[in-house]
């Protein structure tokens, strides 16, 4: 019954307060603000113009670029409903180069002193061999600008001069360039999950992959879990370390057990962050309802989110609470936060591996390892068809029971640190705190 009274204390007084109506606002602002950035990106895209001078020493290949250049220009306005139009991406505009009479400096420096003085976007040469079968040293097509992380107009040009040139390959080679295409068409290839016979024997399954489901949804939960891990946990030091800088704690310990006054603040922690989970959760079932892609989600994956949540928050809130305890001091405290933290971020460090194989042995034995159970083991089960049922067993096994000695080892360590004063907390002293009788 103490125990209740204090997490119901210590849930109110966290929901009452403004970094938790902080934290619910973020949240989503933190996960959407990628899509709102992306989407202003869109509505501010730079469509000025992009000129090109062209150096093409086959005198061959200019007018394809220049044609080609104003199909595609013609293509970047899209009309509204209104009957205006809108440009909605940046113009190519190719030039070919002409040397000025008596120049005696390279194509190279003339258009690269264009470039840095803004009248062109970058320069391209095309080599006289563009043409021939055989690799020469002067075959290839070199584009110059000092914008490179622009790829659209050097991709383009790739593309161009690439079909230009193999088409008049095929034609030299008395090849009709239809039969080619034809006969190099590519294999329409899908990936797709198992056939089964269902209890009417038939044969159903076999359904496309959708990479959504395969990979957004178990990063996201994945995510998710880590985020209300972080805003909830630590929290659970920085309000005892508080209380014991204050003497707040030595009034309490007055009335209750040092272990029920821990408990009661590793249950609130729970509390609030599951609280968090139901808004959050809680829109995330609206939203893909209202989009109709709630398929998308199956609900054992909300159910295994709660569990594993619940695990994570005994876990890392019975550590961090014990770290509190244990320090007289903020600078104490953050010295001993660090092993705390590399646990907690265990699983940033192998999620890649997780996602691209789930059932590796690497990506088993680190999902099974208690620390990064929760978040690993979470987003296995969002990864259909999901891990053996053993596995499942075994991780809430041993997770279980990493949990129960976590509890047990920070109830220790919270019932000596928390009336411990004068000096400075060890990782070796408070080993010592556990294995004391």
């Amino acid at each position: 019954m103490k125990v209740l009274t204090i997490a119901v204390t210590e849930y109110l007084n966290a929901v009452r307060s403004k970094a938790f109506i902080l934290g619910v606002v973020m949240m989503p602002v933190m996960m959407g603000g990628g899509l709102i950035a992306k989407l202003i990106a869109e509505e501010s895209e730079d469509v000025r113009d992009r000129t090109v001078a062209i150096v093409d020493h086959t005198e061959r290949l200019y007018e394809n670029i220049a044609s080609a250049a104003e199909e595609r220009n013609a293509d970047v306005f899209e009309v509204e409903d209104d009957g205006s139009s809108e440009q909605v991406a940046a113009r190519f505009v190719v030039e070919a180069y002409v040397p000025a009479e008596g120049e005696q400096r390279s194509p190279e420096i003339v258009l690269s002193d264009r470039v840095r003085s803004d009248e062109l976007f970058g320069f391209v040469v095309i080599g006289e061999d563009a043409f021939e079968t055989k690799r020469s040293h002067d075959d290839g097509v070199s584009y110059f600008s000092d914008n490179p992380t622009y790829d659209d107009l050097p991709d383009w040009i790739e593309r161009i001069v690439q079909d230009a040139v193999e088409k008049e390959r095929f034609a030299k080679a008395d090849l009709d360039p239809d039969l080619i295409d034809d006969l190099t068409r590519r294999v329409r290839f899908k990936e797709a999950g198992l056939f089964e016979v269902s209890e009417e024997g038939e044969e159903v399954g076999g359904e496309e992959d959708d990479d959504v489901k395969n990979f957004v949804v178990p990063s996201v939960a994945m995510f998710l879990l880590f985020m209300l891990l972080m805003m909830s946990a630590p929290q659970a030091l920085n309000v005892v370390l508080e209380e014991k800088m204050q003497k707040i704690s030595e009034v309490l310990v007055s009335a209750v057990t040092p272990f029920e006054l821990m408990m009661g603040k590793i249950v609130g922690t729970v509390f609030v962050s599951m609280t968090l989970s139901v808004l959050y959760l809680g829109a995330v079932v609206i939203s893909t309802h209202y989009f109709g892609i709630e398929n998308l989600i199956p609900l054992g994956v909300y159910l295994w989110f709660l569990f594993f949540q619940v695990l994570a928050l005994l876990i890392y809130t019975s550590i961090f609470a014990a770290i509190g305890a244990a320090c007289s001091e903020m600078r104490d405290a953050q010295s001993l936060m660090t092993p705390a933290m590399m646990l907690v971020l265990i699983p940033m460090f192998f999620w890649m591996v997780v996602l691209e194989s789930p059932n590796s042995p690497m990506s088993v034995a680190v999902s099974l390892f208690p620390p990064a159970t929760p978040m690993l083991m979470l987003m296995r089960v969002a990864i259909p068809p999901g891990p053996p049922l053993w596995q499942l067993g075994l991780a809430i096994v041993l997770t279980c029971a990493f949990t129960a000695a976590c509890v047990w080892a920070g109830g220790k360590v919270f019932r000596i640190g928390l009336l411990a004063t004068g000096q400075a907390p060890t990782m070796r002293r408070m080993i010592g705190w556990i294995v004391s009788k």
